[in-house]
Order: C-alpha cells, then structure tokens, then sequence
C-alpha cells in the first residue's frame, strides 16, 4: 500500500493541465483501487489463518505442556541418584523421534488422532529411553511420576493432588500426624494401621472409613490374603461413580495404609490403570541393543554402560561388533599406558569409522574429565561409536553422563544365578586340578560367595549396611584356596579331610578377604556363622546340608556330588528358580520386610522429585492466587505450620541446678537433654512463625526461608532442624511426630522433677529412642550404680528382664525401666528367654535393665546370646548389647542369620 501511494503522489506531481485529463493518472488510480481491493482480501485470509493458527496452537498447548513438564522430571532424577543425568539434547532427541520418526503416526490424517497418538508416544519413548537408564528399583518410581503429569492435562480427569498428598504424607495429613495419640482401635488392624487410614480419612471419600470396615470375617480375609492388591476392599465412598483410574489410585491408598509390603504391586497396577497395561512391559524385555548403537545414537554420542561392581557388560559390546561386522579396539583402562592408547585408538576410529571400548573407566574419574573435553572437538566419521563400560560410582563426570546415553546392567538375583556367574568365571580345568577334593572346596566358596551377596538385598536386615562383597573377594578366595590346598596336598591327587587346613581356611574368609570389608560386629558374627558351618571336616560327606530346613517340612538343600565343573553346573541348573530367603538363612517373612522397605523408599522419592515450584509453571490450575495474592502451596504450608504449632508448647522449662543434685550422674544427663531440646524448640517455633508471616505477606524471604519452603515443599526435613540422629530419608511429617512425643516425654521428666527433685529421675521409665543421645543414658545410669555402691565401672555388668507390666518386675537401687522397644524377628516368653517369632515385630513392653557387680568383668551365661539394640530400624547407630537367654537346643547361629536385633525408635522409617 505504501508503494501505490508513493506512486500515486509521483503521478499528481508529474501531471500537467487537468488531472482528470492525465490518463497516467488515471490509469494510476485504477491500479491502485484494484491493488487496495487485493489487500483487502489477503488481510481478510490472513485474520482467518491466524484464527486457524491460534486454534492450532490451543489445540497442543497441553502437549507442550506434557513436554515441558517431562523434561523437567528428567532435570529433577538426579535428587534420587547421582547416575540419573539427562541434557536437552537427550530430550530433544525424543522428541524428533516422536514426531518424525514415529510409525503410528503413518497414514493417519486426523489432527486429533495424531495428537493423541504423539502425546501417547511422548511418555512411552521417554519411559523406555529412560528405564535404561535406571536401576530397577527406581523405575516404577519414574512411572508414577510421569502418571501425575499425565493426569495433570486430562481433561475429563481430575489431577487428584490432594490423593497424591495424603500418598506422601504430605499437605494437611503433616499436621494431623501428631494429633493421632486417642485413635479408637479395630478389630484385626495394629495401631499403625489404624493411624494410618485416621490419616486417610482426612480424604472426603475416605471419611466413613470405620463403617465401611466393619467387623466382617470377608474383610479379616482379604487384610491377610496374598495379593490383596488385585481386589482391594472398598472402604471409600462413592457419591459419583468413580474412573478406573480413581478407583486405581483409591486402591492404592488403601493398599499403602494397611497392606505397605504389596504398595509396589498396587504401584504397578496404577501405572496400567493411567498409562497403558504394556507401557512398562516394554522396558522390562531384552531391548534391540543393536538399534539403540545404530539409529538412536550418533558419532558424537558416547555409550555409557554401567554395572553393579563385579558385573562387566563389555562382552555385549564385543558379541554386537560380531553380530554386525564392525571393527572394535578394546582397551582396559587403570595403567599408564592405558590412557595413550584410548587416545590414539578414539583419535584413529574417529577418522576411520571403527568402534572403540574402553573398560572399566571408572578406575580414572579425573581421565573423563579431559575425554568428556576432547569428544567435542572431534568431528567424527558418521560409523564411529565409542562404548564406556564402568561400574556405578559417585565420582563419574557430572558432563560425561550427560552427554552420553546411559544404560543400567544389573546382575539377575537369586542364589542360582549368582552360582551360574561364579562357575562362569572359573575354568574346568582349573576346578579339575589335583587333589580331586578342589572342586568340592570350590563349590563351598561359590556357595558362601552367594549367600553373603544375595543378603545385600535384604539390607539392613540381611546385613546392616550395603557392604562392597565382589568378584574380586572371589577370586582372592579362590587363589587363597589354591596356596593352601597346595601346601596340604603335597601333591597327592586326593585330600582327606582332616588333612584340610579349616581354621585357616576360616580365619582368612573371616577376617582378611571378606571379613576385611565388615566394621560392624553382629555382621561379624554372621559372617563367622555361616563360615564354621560350611567349611567344616563333615562338608566332604555325601549328606552334608548347605542350609537348615528351608520349609515347614523340614527339607534341606544337601551339598552335590561329584567333583567336576560340568556336575555342579548341571547341579545348579536343576535348583528352583525361585529361591526363599531361608536358602540365606533369613526368615521367610524377610521377603515382607524386604517389599515394605522398598515401597516406603520409592515414597520418599517421589518425595523428593514433588517439587511445587515445578508444578505451578507448567499446571494452570495450580497457579490460582488465594485471596492474599500468594500461591496455593504456600497457603498449605501455612495451614500445615499452624498446626504443627498447635503440637508444641509455647516453651520448654529446664531443670534448676543446685550443689546437691549436680552431683547425680541422671541429673546432669536429663539437665542437658533438658537444655538442648528447649534451644531446638525455640529455633523450631521462630522457624515455622517466620514461615506463617511470610505466607501471609508480612515478612521478606531469605535465602534460610527458601531452604525451609524448598525441604517442606518436598517433604524433607530441613538440615537445621537435624540437631540429632535422623534417618536420611525420614520426611518431614513423622519428624514432627517423632519430635512431638520426644517434647512430651521431657514435659513429664520436668514434672517429676519437680514433684520429687533429682530422686524421681531414678524412677522415670525412660523411651530411649525419644532422647537425643540414648547412649549417654546408658552410660549415665552405670555411674549412678557406681556411685551409689562404689563400684567400679568395669565390674558392672548389664541385664535385661522382659514382662507385659513394669508392676510384675522388681525394681531396685540397681535398676532402670526402659519402654517403647522392639524386637524384630522373636520375641520374649518367661522374662528374657528368647524365641524364634513369626511376627516382624514384637514389642517389649515394660523392660527393666539392672546393673549387676561382677567382681573381675564380664562373665557371659551358657545359654545366653548377645543382640544389638541399635536406635533405629536401618541398624546405621548400635548403642549398647544386651544378653538373652535362649534354649540350649537352639544354636545362637539361627538369631543372627535371622536378623534378630533390638530397636529403640521405629517411627521415622
């Protein structure tokens, strides 16, 4: 339009005479009336395209939404690992691959259709590039995370924050937590699980939870029965019929509250209920591994595979440059030259097109640094592929996982495929050496080799902490086993058994080769047991037992005979493929403990992955503003802080000192204990009144308050408030449950101070696990016996008595009542004789530990066996051992295979 005004106005400028004469003019103005007429008519079509544009962009607004949120929840998994790192390249990778790689979308036409169909595909891919990725028990965990962001852009359903709260016991359930001390019982259900559907019930649907129970014989059966997950009792209400994904995840509460050892099965089956029944089958099949090197990789994409220690993953690198003709130099990272030639053979495949593997490159952390550099100044042949292939590790480059594809080997479990890799690693011929009875003494490793690697999985019941047992200890053990089966044999092709150095060969296992990586002494002791009952002159006979009766009929897995590899092997082959973990010397019902611990983590995690500020960016129903202009979640943790203030007195008093009392060893314990929870109380109360005034907009954030909101927000207690010995993954609302019990306990000590001064001290049945240093109670009650008697401190010796009342004990000058144990794994019958249990846990309801004088030390009773009391269930703090009687016909052996240990404070896990 510009250029025809210019044009007409040159026209008028360049006329002589008449206008109306000029027909340059006039041809002028026709042109520009049929130009403006044109114009008219493309802004008429342009407005229209824009409408159409607009419409479109509406239309994938929650899909871009759906991608914005994913990658974040790829940004935020390295809170859960350190291994989980993903760039925007990797998404953006995904992404292509969705919309233009995408074989579903071929002959579909139908805008809609085609949405659905790369929304669908958008998590499916995401889920499966990375469940690769990740360790096995992590991935349900990632699943669940990407139903909430599903959920978060359907339109016909709800995004259920407030189910997915009371889920992570985060929300308003925080408050009630500490508020459940007067919950009526019901019949067949344990307080805990009372405790947890009164939280449940905080839920609208959930809140007739009592009559709905009843006392019916069907619902006793179902609490009890296998897999209650796959027809869960129905005690929610329904004032609307319910979507199979409500009734999913109402399933899924319920299953958490009463039945936490099946939350993962109900996990599982939510994920098929939002996602599809095969959307995590799909990452549980052996993936093409030949596809992910050739099309979903490029040159510049280094492979990285990470294993379990022990594990070595480089043979499917070598078996696919087979399978696929490709040229490979492998090269064995952890010597000087070692570093010369990757650089040489990545520097040569680069031009040539030839793969190159490097093994076990987590040996050089600081080597990957300058690799990580150098691969992005190659311009590599398009053929060239570089395989990684190193053990999981904290000091792996942060930028060197990020810019690799990341793939997850994990050793099959069980005690089968634990022996298969064993004899893998070892040669026929070297298992056939004279004298015969090698492969037989071999065997006997292999075996205690699985036992002490398959009880990692049970940690910490199974051992106290995830101890570093590899193939390394096994193949010392083996070449430790040789030196001395030599120097026996002299060698004679056969060796009897009493020529067999055993305590030699015990003490080595014992305390050098796997021994050496043990700081703990019950797991000692464990190791001891298993080592005395299998390296033994009686495993040469034909009946010897490996493991005691592994069922209700008493069946024994007895040793194989024979002396080569391909018997035991074939031995192996024919064993059950499910094993109990009797075959560990476990209980059975270590298998419950095992799923329960397991599902309390993946809670805590996607504890950690809920983070608030994430969620408001990117859910348009969460960004609403309350009345005071301020977002939703920090009007929750409003209401959540004024009721945790609710839970506190407004001050804690301290015990007055005086010359008399100072002089008592309980007074100057409970004096400190005093002092530091009234400091802490004060810090916590100005902490949360902070929080509340900023929430309602009188008063500006620090960064101390954005830690505060940042730890809440996910449900993490915040590190100030950690001033004495808390689980790591504790959250924040069984913290402040936890904490509220422990200030009660000391309003009652202050009280029968003052009712009786230092004297009722000595009185005052203590909960251990509510101080903050239980230890120094302990130490604090042996010098008041010492004290009082002028003993000495080492003569003092501690016993323990068990009963339902502390009015069936008799307490003296030398005792001390203890309440709120609990013993996993057996339990108490006549006073302090212990037995084997069924039960996960019994409690020892009124204990009473008396010091008594032994002139010259410790004496141990026969018939006595020393456990642990440790402060919490994860076994991380021991305090003190206590002495238990126990039938002579029973070997103390079985109580620690079993687990069997005391717990002073198991309400933070």
């Amino acid at each position: 339009l510009r250029h025809l005004e210019k044009s007409l106005l040159q026209a008028l400028n360049d006329s002589k005479g008449r206008i109306l004469d000029d027909d340059h003019v006039i041809t002028t103005l026709e042109t520009l009336k049929h130009e403006a007429a044109e114009v008219n008519r493309k802004v008429l079509e342009t407005e229209t395209i824009i409408a159409e544009v607009e419409k479109t962009s509406q239309q994938y607004t929650p899909f871009a939404n759906y991608c914005a949120s994913v990658y974040f929840a790829l940004e935020q998994l390295n809170q859960i690992h350190f291994l989980y790192q993903y760039s925007l390249k990797f998404f953006l990778e995904i992404f292509a691959s969705v919309l233009n790689n995408n074989p579903h979308l071929t002959g579909v036409t139908d805008y809609a259709k085609r949405l659905s169909i790369i929304t669908d595909d958008m998590f499916q891919v995401a889920y499966n590039r990375v469940a690769r990725g990740l360790l096995h028990e992590d991935r349900l965990t990632f699943a669940i995370l990407l139903c909430r962001i599903y959920l978060k852009g359907m339109k016909d359903e709800p995004s259920y924050d407030d189910e997915f709260n009371q889920l992570l016991f985060i929300g308003k359930s925080i408050g009630a937590s500490a508020q459940l001390g007067t919950v009526e019982p019901i019949a067949n259900l344990s307080r805990e699980q009372v405790e947890n559907l009164t939280r449940l019930s905080m839920l609208p649907a959930f809140s007739n939870f009592r009559n709905l129970i009843g006392d019916s014989d069907k619902f006793s059966k179902w609490l009890t029965s296998r897999d209650p997950e796959t027809n869960v009792a129905v005690i929610w209400e329904e004032k609307q019929p319910l979507s199979k994904i409500a009734k999913t995840l109402y399933a899924l509460l319920v299953i958490h509250a009463l039945r936490p050892d099946r939350l993962l099965a109900a996990g599982h089956m939510f994920v098929k209920a939002v996602l599809g029944d095969n959307f995590m089958s799909e990452s549980e099949k052996v993936f093409d591994f030949g596809k992910l090197v050739e099309t979903e990789v490029s040159s510049q994409t280094p492979v990285l595979l990470c294993s379990a220690p022990g594990y070595d993953a480089s043979g499917r690198v070598s078996d696919l440059a087979v399978e696929l003709s490709k040229g490979i130099t492998p090269i064995a990272i952890g010597s000087a030259e070692g570093f010369s030639l990757a650089e040489n053979a990545i520097n040569a495949a680069s031009k040539s097109g030839r793969w190159v593997l490097l093994k076990n490159v987590h040996l050089a952390p600081q080597w990957l640094v300058q690799l990580e550099k150098k691969l992005h100044s190659l311009n590599p042949h398009p053929n060239f592929r570089l395989f990684l292939t190193m053990e999981i590790h904290p000091k792996l480059p942060v930028n060197l996982l990020r810019a690799g594809r990341i793939i997850v080997y994990e050793p099959p479990p069980g005690i089968k495929a634990n022996l298969l890799r064993t004899f893998s690693t070892v040669s026929a011929q070297k298992m056939s050496k004279v004298p015969a009875e090698r492969g037989r003494l071999y065997f006997l490793l292999a075996w205690l080799h699985a036992i002490v690697q398959e009880r990692l999985t049970y940690t910490p019941l199974g051992w106290s902490k995830r101890y570093e047992f590899s193939e390394a200890d096994l193949r010392v053990a083996f070449d430790t086993f040789d030196t001395w089966i030599e120097v026996a044999a002299l060698g004679r092709s056969n060796l009897p058994s009493d020529k067999v150095p055993w305590e030699a060969l015990q003490v080595l296992l014992s305390q050098c080769i796997y021994g050496g990586r043990i700081d703990n002494d019950f797991d000692q002791k464990l190791l001891e047991c298993f080592i005395k009952k299998l390296f033994v002159s009686n495993s040469f006979n034909l009946d010897f037992a490996l493991t005691d009766s592994i069922d209700e009929e008493g069946r024994k897995i007895i040793m194989p005979e024979g002396v080569r590899r391909e018997q035991y092997i074939e031995w192996v082959d024919s064993i059950q493929y499910l094993q109990s973990p009797s075959w560990l010397g476990l209980p059975n019902n270590a298998e419950t403990v095992l799923l329960t611990t397991r599902g309390q983590t993946m809670v805590r995690k996607l504890l950690k992955l809920s983070d608030q500020d994430d969620e408001l960016a990117y859910n348009p129903k969460a960004t609403e503003l309350t009345s005071t202009d301020r977002p939703q979640w920090m009007s929750q943790i409003r209401d959540v802080a004024e009721g945790w203030l609710k839970l506190f007195p407004l001050k804690l008093l301290t015990l007055k000192r005086s010359t008399e009392n100072i002089k008592d060893p309980l007074y100057r314990f409970f004096e400190r204990e005093l002092n530091l929870a009234s400091r802490f109380l004060a810090e916590l109360r100005h902490d949360l009144e902070d929080l509340i005034l900023i929430c309602k907009g009188q008063k500006k954030q620090t960064n101390h308050h954005r830690m505060l909101f940042s730890h809440l927000n996910k449900g993490l207690v915040p590190e100030n408030w950690r001033v004495y010995n808390v689980p790591s993954g504790t959250t924040v609302s069984l913290w402040i449950n936890d904490f509220a019990q422990r200030i009660k306990q000391f309003e009652a000590v202050y009280g029968s101070f003052m009712a009786d001064q230092s004297r009722a001290l000595k009185k005052f049945y203590v909960w251990l696990g509510g101080l903050f240093t239980p230890e120094a109670y302990i130490t604090a009650t042996r010098q008041y016996v010492a004290q009082a008697n002028a003993w000495s401190l080492e003569e003092l010796v501690l016993e323990v008595q068990e009963a339902e009342d502390f009015s069936e004990l008799k307490m003296d000058e030398c005792s001390f009542g203890v309440t709120g144990l609990k013993i996993m794994g057996a339990k108490c019958s006549a006073g302090t004789k212990l037995v084997i249990s069924d039960d996960i846990w019994s409690n020892l309801k009124a204990v009473q530990l008396r010091w008594i004088h032994v002139p010259g030390g410790d004496v141990k009773k026969p018939d006595a066996i020393t456990l642990p009391v440790y402060l919490h269930s994860n076994r991380s703090c021991l305090l003190f051992t206590l002495d238990f009687k126990v039938d002579s016909c029973v070997s103390p052996s079985v109580f620690y295979e079993h687990g069997v240990a005391i717990f002073c404070n198991t309400t933070l896990e």
